[in-house]
């Protein structure tokens, strides 16, 4: 028997994480209706043999010296969720950037419309200043202090010169001596940011003077005590009645003391009784709320896992780029958000943070990593995209996929190309080989996209998906083809066997999608899910089947040793705002023909598959979205109507053997340490979810990405 540990990464913002006891899965379509009540923290419930052991953490706000990524009047620059910090000489700057969130019903194709959307550029983002500065303090000397062991690296724009590598992470940022006495500390909690004033024996609080430039109302809150500052454009930032204390014995000694209105833009601190013999601190914290048309956004879109169970994460960062119009990092810029990178050690720490974007949006997709490196696959707008040794020099259309490859430490491009024709690509889902090549692919509405030993040469309609081989350097294509028939088809997900044959699935509308072997003639709706592996030379289909008599839609896909092949997706019919959706997992022998066709759903609410990750002995991980209150182990309460699920199914699709739920939506799932049995030893996997969870009114980020780590360990029954 197994137990779940279960640890929620730094990398992200709390998550309730349960475990529950798997029920009867159910596998009939009732008529149903999605249930969408918001939900309440979760109880724990543990069910026989199952250890339930919830921890999360936060978003950590960390500060970086500017080595030239930042605006060169700022010496240090943070980032927390949706704000960026620049700490100059005489003060520091608040930036807030912020979007119109566009709302849009349930599409019939989701991928054709998501291409259609990314092919017209957004407008950039709007920033917001607000910079404080402590009256009659100047020269600033800041340092930072407690460095974590992370670093930064920036590949911003297409020229060498303004990349910055290897820039170190601080917690803190002081100030020594802005007032006689007084020392000022940047730092965070969570991903809020506070600032301390620490103050000497003798020194006078009544010295402390903030005022707020580009504050258009500055108040004290009667109900609570707290700061409020209002700007033109309605956003808020609320400043918490301060903590401040005396350190007496190693205890915090709690002064009563608060804000104060000293003019129109500028506050300042009572402080009542305490022991001047002794330092003094005030601790106020700024807590952003009441955004006007939403804020900046992260979303993490997949994860990989490493050997030694560091994971990798990509996605797209609206936050973490700092490249709006009078911005803090590279002001110029009028680019609306960059791909990401994060690297989490085995603790959560974050060992590196890589941003890869240039002038317009772009969006890591898909993530792959072996001992030489990490591989990213996405989209980009940009012409100038950071490019190192590329096999295509320009980008020919207004969107286009992106392949890079990074050192392992993430501070050197190994390659960096784009891939695509004249018109619009999307995608990025990726995979490598053991000899180092990365496998690509997505969907194109381009008719010149570069084909070599292609399978299909010509694209037969508006929307076809492609696959494509690069070579270990990156430099050509070992093979590139289009896959579809004549109207819309796209791929969303491609994993690689050990004999180097690529399987992927996705989506279909045509009638003549090419369609082999077993079930080559099922084609189920409008769209249908199939699954079509590939030779090893790119030229020939060793079979492609659809999955299903429905509506269904391919998401993710995973192989084992043998070569069976594992399909996540979802069942919809119809495919309307209304009807109710069926996350679903698939098996499929090594010749294509279907071992077990799974649903996963409850009888009330909707669900949806993401992604899917196999081990050596076939057992499968399937992570998705639910509203259901009676999806397969769903406790008695109410989900949050975008919890994500992680459920664990064996090689023959029995289960689930446990289902975990978090209060987020989850997009990518990996798997490290395959369970082996050697010798009577037992060795369990571990297992990562990456997401984007909706944060709301305490932080000023809509959504945030997030990790969870997940350890199946052993339960030693009837032990004494």
């Amino acid at each position: 028997m197994a137990m779940a540990h279960i640890s929620l990464l730094p990398f992200s913002l709390t998550a309730a994480l349960l475990v529950v006891a798997p029920a009867v899965q159910t596998q009939t379509r009732p008529n149903i209706q999605p249930n969408l009540q918001p939900n309440s923290q979760p109880k724990t419930k543990a069910p026989q043999g199952v250890e339930v052991q919830l921890s999360s953490a936060q978003t950590a706000l960390v500060f970086e010296p500017n080595r030239g990524q930042a605006s060169s009047n700022y010496q240090w620059i943070g980032r927390g969720a949706g704000f960026r910090l620049g700490i100059t000489s005489d003060g520091a700057t608040l930036e807030f950037g912020e979007r119109t969130a566009a709302k849009s019903s349930k599409p019939l194709f989701p991928n054709a419309s998501q291409l259609s959307k990314v092919q017209t550029k957004q407008k950039s983002a709007q920033s917001t200043l607000v910079k404080l500065h402590l009256t009659g303090s100047d020269g600033w000397k800041p340092m930072g202090t407690k460095p974590t062991g992370g670093v930064s690296n920036y590949f911003i724009g297409k020229m060498p010169a303004g990349w910055h590598t290897d820039i170190p992470h601080y917690e803190q940022v002081k100030v020594p001596s802005v007032y006689k006495g007084v020392d000022l500390i940047f730092h965070g909690d969570e991903s809020e940011l506070e600032y301390d004033f620490v103050l000497a024996p003798g020194a006078d609080p009544r010295q402390i003077q903030l005022q707020f430039e580009g504050a258009a109302s500055l108040e004290v809150d009667k109900a609570n005590g707290d700061l409020v500052l209002a700007t033109p454009n309605k956003i808020q930032l609320r400043h918490a009645q301060p903590k401040i204390y005396q350190e007496v014995d190693g205890k915090k000694v709690p002064v009563k003391g608060g804000f104060r209105i000293l003019k129109g833009d500028t506050a300042g601190f009572t402080v009542e009784k305490y022991d001047p013999k002794k330092p003094l601190v005030i601790d106020p914290t700024i807590s952003f709320v009441t955004f006007l048309g939403g804020s900046d956004t992260d979303t993490a879109s997949a994860v990989a896992v490493d050997g030694l169970g560091d994971t990798y994460v990509t996605g797209q960062t609206y936050s973490g780029n700092f490249n709006v119009v009078g911005g803090i990092i590279q002001g110029s810029r009028s680019g609306d958000s960059d791909a990401f990178v994060t690297k989490l050690g085995t603790h959560g720490n974050i060992l590196f943070s890589t941003y890869l974007g240039g002038g317009d949006n772009d969006a890591g997709n898909g993530i792959a990593v072996d001992a030489s490196g990490v591989y990213i696959g996405g989209q980009t707008h940009s012409d100038d995209f950071p490019l190192s040794q590329p096999l295509q020099f320009a980008k020919k259309g207004d969107a286009t996929v992106f392949v890079t490859k990074l050192s392992p430490s993430g501070n050197r491009l190994v390659y960096s190309t784009y891939l695509g024709g004249s018109n619009g690509e999307n995608g990025g889902a990726i995979a490598i080989d053991a000899s180092q090549s990365a496998y690509v692919a997505g969907f194109t509405t381009s008719t010149d996209f570069p084909v070599v030993n292609g399978y299909e040469y010509y694209p037969g309609g508006a929307v076809s998906g492609f696959v494509a081989k690069l070579s270990p350097n990156g430099a050509s294509l070992m093979y590139s083809t289009y896959l579809g028939g004549s109207d819309v088809d796209s791929i969303s997900a491609i994993a690689v066997d050990n004999s180097l044959s690529a399987y992927v699935t996705g989506e279909s509308v045509s009638h003549d999608f090419p369609y082999a072997g077993y079930q080559s003639t099922m084609f189920g709706g409008s769209p249908s899910a199939f699954l079509t592996k590939l030779s090893p030379a790119g030229d020939s289909l060793i079979y492609s089947t659809s999955l299903s008599l429905e509506t269904t839609i391919g998401t993710g896909v995973s192989v084992d040793p043998a070569g069976n092949a594992y399909v996540a997706g979802t069942f919809c019919s119809p495919c309307q705002e209304s009807a109710a959706d069926f996350a679903f997992v698939a098996k499929a022998s090594p010749q294509g023909k279907l071992t077990y066709l799974r649903y996963l759903s409850g009888s009330d609410g909707s669900s949806d598959g993401q992604a899917i990750a196999t081990d050596a002995d076939g057992d499968t991980w399937v992570a998705g979205n639910t509203s259901s209150t009676t999806f397969p182990g769903a406790p008695p309460i109410t989900p949050n109507p975008t919890a994500g699920f992680l459920v664990k199914l064996d090689k023959d699709g029995n289960g689930p053997l446990y289902t975990v739920f978090l209060g987020a939506q989850i997009s990518g799932v990996a798997v490290v340490k395959p369970a082996e049995r050697l010798g009577g030893i037992i060795t369990y996997p571990t297992i990562y979810t990456a997401g984007t969870r909706f944060t709301g009114g305490k932080s000023a980020s809509n959504e945030d990405a997030f990790v969870v780590r997940l350890d199946e360990t052993p339960v030693i029954e009837n032990a004494p």
